[in-house]
């Protein structure tokens, strides 16, 4: 599946494509949105999540 049908897919609902996009980019909103203070923060990554799926949804 090509990433744009992939998107497209996820943001009409999949919940199959929404996982493959979030194992995509988990290493990305980990690493690079979700340290506080060079630390893993949990509650910046549940807030990174929610802007996540929101952006995908609104994608399409």
């Amino acid at each position: 599946m090509l990433f744009n049908e992939l998107l497209k897919v996820a943001a009409e609902g999949d919940k199959q494509a929404l996982g493959i996009l979030y194992q995509m980019y988990q290493p990305r909103i980990i690493i690079m949105m979700s340290m506080l203070n060079d630390e893993f923060d949990e509650d910046l990554h549940q807030e990174q999540m929610i802007c996540y799926w929101r952006c995908v949804k609104k994608f399409y």
